[in-house]
């Protein structure tokens, strides 16, 4: 019986700590106003002036084709798929460049 009880306390331990770990995902639709090596200002179509980690991990896209992340520059419309604790701490994994989507 404690043998049960034991192995369900890891279980239960190893669960809170997967879901600690655990990030939420987030879509920024907007305007690229600054791009860096490390990572791109976004203006959403809110108005929001967003921080968005970029790495080597990060694809870009555009007309589904891969590009180069040197096409991220300011002026550009993009839908960003990211991770993270919260929108302000986000890592981008996906960044399309799309067409300005009308308003």
């Amino acid at each position: 019986m404690k043998r049960r009880l034991a192995i369900a306390v890891v279980i239960v331990l190893l669960l809170a700590a997967a879901s600690a770990r655990a990030h939420d995902e987030f879509r920024i639709i907007g305007t690229i106003t600054a791009a860096q090596p490390a990572q791109i200002q976004v203006k959403s179509r809110e108005g929001r002036m967003l921080s968005i980690k970029v790495n080597d991990e990060t694809l870009v896209y555009r007309d589904n084709k891969k590009v180069a992340r040197a096409e991220l520059k300011a002026g550009r419309f993009v839908v960003v798929d990211a991770l993270g604790d919260t929108i302000e701490d986000s890592l981008a994994l996906e960044v399309r460049l799309v067409a300005a989507l009308p308003k």
